[in-house]
């Protein structure tokens, strides 16, 4: 099947006034941000280090380094360095950082379940398998 240039302007369009870029960036950004390090911090069994946050999130060390100066500042986390190696940062979550984690859970249920109760259980489940089609066809535009 093809299509003419004036249907795939007019899909383009549509495409455009929802801004996709805008949400996905958004939730990009909580992924790979504050929220996902709180994230971390609340499931994980274990002693975190500044280089397993790097690791797991497959962010650099030096976004890992400007979060941690961040999350601090907030007291959101603390930081310390190992006893037997003053090279590697320990992290860990202060109350407040617990209490964070904690209302972005309980803010993220309840959009879920807005979204849910509006869009329904059936098309919800239908948009993200037509969105993950979406992204195993589309590659990003080839620059120079």
């Amino acid at each position: 099947i093809f299509f003419t240039q004036a249907e795939i302007e007019a899909m383009h369009h549509k495409l455009e006034q929802f801004h996709p870029t805008a949400f996905f960036r958004r939730m990009d950004e909580t992924q790979a941000g504050i929220g996902a390090v709180l994230r971390l911090l609340d499931e994980s069994n274990e002693t975190i280090t500044a280089g397993k946050i790097s690791d797991i999130l497959n962010i650099s060390t030096a976004r890992v380094a400007v979060l941690i100066k961040k999350m601090v500042a907030r007291g959101l986390i603390t930081k310390e360095h190992d006893v037997s190696d003053a090279r590697v940062t320990i992290v860990k979550l202060t109350p407040l950082g617990k209490q964070l984690i904690f209302k972005m859970r309980q803010d993220l249920y309840q959009q879920m379940g807005r979204i849910i109760d509006q869009i329904g259980e059936k098309r919800l489940l239908e948009f993200i398998d037509t969105f993950h089609e979406i992204r195993k066809i589309v590659s990003p535009p080839e620059i120079g």
